[in-house]
């Protein structure tokens, strides 16, 4: 399996750092970041969240800051005071910005020093929107109880009302997907002053037990709001079609497979179309459920309607029907047609992580997310976390525990990791059982590889610092946890010496993000997301190394798992030098072939490269996945949920 070694250029946004240039007097060094804030948008007479200046002492001599003002009244210094700083000490400065009337606000922080130290400003943005609609929902969680496998519930509605005095725009909708299904909108709806607008939505459950998922509303003018969903699965009291009503997307001119499942049945399964129902050109369903051939390129794209039906062999006069909606998009201009990968110098496909088990991958590495072919976490590891997460508790700038403070969920990666942060912070800033205490902060930068992260001097540490995180209202100091996903551009080499060298970065990150979060408690680790759609397009991080990235996480967390002291978390066995580590969501499934839990990615997930993910399709996928974790696991709930929530399991106060 020897790989042709290259150089791989990123097509990525880089961050530019800018920082406030060192302002020197004698002894006395002055550093002010950022030089710029800008507040975006913000509803007349709400406060905006708070945005921080950074004033640190670099040199040797001790200085004082005299004072630090606004000009407009609609900035206001929210906290922070002028204060004396010895060397190596910093101040922050919290800025909150609240628009009285709808325009462009600019203004500047300035802030004046003793010693003959120049003055330093910061320049401040802002725009004033107005809008006297207002949107109420008749719920904010959904519960759907014993649904047995195989059916549909009843519907349940979400209503929007809209409870002001001017029209507002509901523009997206976007939502878990299985084993959840909304239906209604159909595109950008207004709603006027006192009407409502429904959205009906069922539970098809494709397994036993409890499956969580929300609803994203998003408007023109108003903020985002979000519903829960709960629902349960149990055991089937009759034969049914279990496939869920809306099938994987299909790409005009690629090939195609999906499989239809049942539920309650004794025998053999047989499939077929219902008498009047044909599917997209190309396309057929065989006797054993699979949909497979290729879309014809002449396909419109849209929403194509059909009725399944399927025979349970025991029982012959009984049949399950079941209409089904399978979407056609575009050609994406990614690799379309891998639509699935296999092992190197076989026909036999890769298999995802949690499915592997105990066999061998290339008879290396074994499957499971933890030792032994295991996919939970060790149930010691798994009970250390608990605790941290019920001692997590809100800190102050400075890192002290405060009630009035708070704390931080940083994401780190690179520009596939940015673009689903950036879906994961919409979709959890507005669901209601986040904690309030929580401020979620996208620190992923495109180009930030495993190879530029491992390197404590590199430009991205700087900017999550001094930008990232000051904009977001919190600091280095508050960040409490850590997502991490990336890779370095591959191919690189061959399996498993190609791993060997991005786990080790991977533990070299584990200990810098210690060192650059000290109050830091987790670290959650996730591999890429398929990319044989980038194949031949960019290979930018191509299969199967994409697929092999898993083992190296898995190996890095195996490493502290094993106790080796690089990557030590626990104070009783000697010095702390990493976060607590554990696997995240886990992101990988092979193309269209349906893992364990229905996971798929379809080639309209990705954009032209085949690499980073679409909106809102790829990205809501990634997202959606991160928010069941974080709101579920045992080890983020007590701190990501809000206390007294449904959710919320145990929380420390």
């Amino acid at each position: 399996m020897n790989r042709i070694k290259r150089l791989v250029f990123f097509p990525c946004i880089f961050f530019v750092f800018l920082a406030g240039a060192p302002i020197s007097w004698g002894a006395a060094t002055v550093g002010v970041v950022p030089i710029q804030i800008g507040f975006g948008s913000s509803q007349l007479h709400v406060a905006s969240t708070p945005h921080l200046v950074l004033v640190t002492n670099t040199g040797t001599k001790s200085f004082s800051i005299t004072s630090v003002s606004t000009t407009l009244s609609e900035f206001q210094i929210t906290s922070g005071a002028p204060t004396l700083l010895a060397p190596g000490k910093a101040a922050y400065f919290a800025i909150v910005f609240t628009p009285d009337i709808a325009q462009q606000f600019t203004d500047t922080f300035t802030v004046t020093f003793d010693s003959g130290i120049a003055t330093h400003t910061v320049v401040l943005n802002g725009n004033g929107k107005n809008t006297a609609a207002a949107s109420t929902l008749n719920l904010t969680s959904l519960t759907f109880s014993g649904q047995p496998l195989g059916t549909q519930s009843a519907s349940q509605n979400i209503v929007i009302t809209n409870s002001g005095t001017s029209s507002l725009k509901l523009t997206r909708v976007d939502f878990t997907g299985p084993p959840y299904n909304v239906t209604g909108f159909t595109g950008t709806t207004k709603i006027g002053p006192g009407a409502s607008f429904m959205l009906p939505v069922t539970f098809i459950p494709q397994a036993l037990g409890t499956m969580t998922g929300s609803v994203l509303l998003t408007y023109d003018t108003l903020p985002n709001q979000a519903v829960d969903l709960t629902g349960t699965g149990v055991a089937p009291f009759k034969f049914g079609v279990s496939t869920y009503p809306v099938l994987p997307y299909a790409t005009q001119g690629a090939p195609y497979q999906a499989t239809m499942l049942s539920a309650g049945g004794r025998g053999a399964i047989t499939w077929a179309l219902e008498p009047g129902s044909s599917l997209p050109s190309g396309l057929t369903l065989s006797n054993g459920g699979l949909i497979s051939g290729t879309v014809g390129s002449t396909v419109a794209t849209g929403t194509y309607t059909f009725t399944v039906q399927g025979t349970d062999s025991s029982k012959p006069s009984v049949t399950a029907t079941e209409e089904l909606n399978l979407p056609v998009g575009a050609a994406p201009g990614a690799n379309c047609s891998n639509i699935a990968w296999n092992v190197a110098g076989s026909s036999n496909p890769l298999v995802p992580l949690i499915d592997l088990g105990s066999n061998l991958y290339l008879g290396v590495e074994s499957g499971g997310l933890y030792a032994n072919g295991a996919n939970a976490r060790p149930a010691d590891h798994d009970s250390y976390g608990v605790n941290l997460a019920n001692g997590i508790q809100a800190l102050d700038y400075y890192g002290n525990p405060s009630p009035s403070g708070n704390y931080a969920l940083l994401t780190l990666g690179l520009s596939i990791t940015e673009y689903q942060s950036a879906e994961f912070l919409t979709l959890a800033n507005a669901d209601p059982e986040k904690n309030s205490k929580l401020i979620l902060v996208n620190g992923a930068q495109g180009g930030a590889t495993a190879n530029q992260l491992s390197n404590p001097t590199n430009y991205f540490w700087n900017n999550i610092g001094s930008s990232l995180l000051l904009n977001a209202g919190v600091t280095a100091n508050q960040v409490v946890a850590v997502w991490f996903d990336t890779v370095d551009g591959g191919p690189l080499g061959t399996f498993p010496s190609d791993m060997t060298a991005l786990q080790s970065e991977y533990e070299t990150i584990a200990q810098l993000v210690l060192t650059k979060f000290p109050n830091v408690k987790f670290m959650y680790m996730t591999s890429n997301n398929y990319q044989g759609y980038s194949n031949g397009i960019g290979n930018l991080d191509p299969e199967p190394y994409a697929y092999e990235s898993g083992f190296a996480v898995k190996n890095a967390i195996q490493d502290q798992l094993n106790g080796n002291a690089n990557l030590n978390f626990d104070p009783s066995k000697g010095s702390v030098v990493a976060p607590w580590m554990s696997w995240g969501p886990y992101f990988w499934a092979n193309g269209l072939l349906a893992r364990s839990d229905g996971l798929v990615w379809t080639c309209q997930d990705y954009k032209a490269d085949g690499t980073h993910p679409s909106s809102p399709l790829g990205r809501e996928k990634a997202a959606q996945m991160m928010l069941n974790f974080f709101k579920n696991d045992d080890t983020t709930n007590p701190w990501f949920v809000k206390p007294g929530s449904r959710r919320n399991q145990s929380r420390h106060q």
